[in-house]
């Protein structure tokens, strides 16, 4: 399949320059993830990827792997439990 690209399709300069600039636009290495959820080291994330059950969603680059923080945090509020009193 060909994709049609246009100059209406593509990100101008400016537009670019603004999207680098916006502060909520932020990647987590796993590495980075897995310090952020206190776990030992980034191989249950590369297990969770591996068989196709990863929590949070991601991004892949080649060999990179990389988690958006904003769905990184939608998805930890989404999974928040509430603690139930006795």
């Amino acid at each position: 399949m060909q994709v049609d690209l246009r100059a209406g399709n593509l990100v101008s300069e400016a537009e670019l320059e603004k999207l680098m600039e916006d502060k909520d636009f932020k990647l987590f290495t796993s590495k980075q993830l897995a310090k952020l959820l206190s776990l030992k080291s980034d191989r249950a994330l590369r297990k969770q990827r591996s068989k196709g059950r990863s929590l949070f969603p991601f991004v892949k680059l080649k060999n990179r792997v990389f988690y958006p923080a904003d769905l990184v945090i939608k998805t930890l509020h989404d999974n928040v439990v509430e603690a139930k009193l006795r």
